[in-house]
């Protein structure tokens, strides 16, 4: 950690100076949330897919479990992109934001899973209790970025399963090469604050190239990420939980939009909405705002139902699955 270029005076920082991390106060916030609170939940029940499916032999294909749990198949591995499957993301399973929606598929019944990787460590993103189940009921390498480990480490993973990287950093799982890359956000759990790193990551193989953005907000690096390991068959795009006061560590979809145009990031799958109530916005409107704004910018996307599988070469056309759910928001 002392070693990276993104750590100094005992915690890590974004390259972009001036870049606010989590505002300390959120009075403007917690009004928002207050004025807007019947239309943050939708009102009827969220589809989900919980067919079960053998494990694709090749391509590459990604199952969106809610949220930005994700199951990337790429050349026949498995990466389970930041797992979440407890009922609340939040250091108790009692109070904080509890999911709108069932868990796709029982953890156990997930099949193989080759690798873990994870963006950074709030609690929408890397959940203690999943992590446990996964350490020990599969054979999977834990990827995160510099410092997560030690969480790991804390809930009995053992250590010569996790890699920890910098920006920059990867390792290969089966020929796959799986890359840490720069991403703007920020880390913590419970009162500490950037005592670790966060990142976005690319997926590369033989059969397709991803981008998963993990948590971030919008900044200028990302025309030199896609020259740097683009163009992307996909990319899996935070486009939730966004507000003006966290413009910096969160997209809005216009952002996620552009920030894929840039990229060369291929089809969009919006993440990071749907499962957890987290921002003051209407439930349905990131995606709503999403396809306004791919549709005025070219950019092909990918809404697939709650646990279905999309062949990245096949993508299923548009199905606004989530009106029907939403359809008393706006009434």
């Amino acid at each position: 950690m002392r070693r990276s270029p993104n750590y100094r005076a005992g915690a890590f920082h974004n390259r972009r100076r001036g870049t606010a991390s989590m505002p300390t106060s959120q009075r403007d916030v917690f009004d928002r949330y207050r004025a807007n609170a019947e239309t943050r939940r939708p009102p009827g029940p969220i589809p989900v897919v919980s067919a079960h499916r053998e494990p694709a032999a090749g391509g590459l294909h990604v199952t969106w479990f809610g949220h930005a749990s994700a199951l990337v198949e790429l050349d026949g591995v498995r990466l389970l992109l930041d797992p979440v499957w407890s009922e609340r993301c939040s250091p108790s399973q009692h109070v904080g934001p509890r999911r709108l929606h069932a868990t796709p598929v029982p953890l156990d019944r997930i099949g193989r899973v080759d690798a873990v990787v994870i963006s950074h460590d709030h609690y929408d993103h890397l959940d203690m209790e999943t992590i446990r189940s996964l350490a020990a009921t599969t054979d999977a390498v834990f990827l995160v970025p510099l410092g997560v480990g030690a969480h790991l480490d804390v809930w009995g993973v053992p250590g010569a399963r996790v890699v920890e990287c910098d920006w920059g950093e990867g390792t290969e799982v089966g020929g796959v090469r799986v890359t840490a890359v720069e991403s703007q956000h920020f880390s913590g759990r419970g009162l500490r604050r950037d005592g670790t790193l966060w990142a976005s990551w690319v997926i590369a193989g033989e059969g397709g190239k991803v981008f998963f953005s993990g948590d971030t907000g919008y900044f200028d690096g990302y025309a030199g990420l896609g020259a740097e390991h683009g163009p992307f068959d996909v990319s899996l795009m935070a486009v939730g939980a966004y507000d003006p006061a966290w413009r910096d560590i969160h997209l809005d979809p216009e952002e996620a939009v552009r920030a894929t145009a840039e990229l060369g990031g291929g089809l969009l799958l919006p993440i990071h909405w749907c499962t957890f109530v987290l921002a003051p916005h209407p439930w349905a409107e990131p995606v709503e705002r999403l396809l306004v704004a791919a549709a005025t910018e070219g950019v092909p996307v990918v809404v697939p139902r709650v646990g279905d599988r999309v062949d990245v070469s096949d993508p299923p056309g548009l199905d606004p699955w989530w009106e029907q759910a939403a359809a008393a928001v706006h009434a």
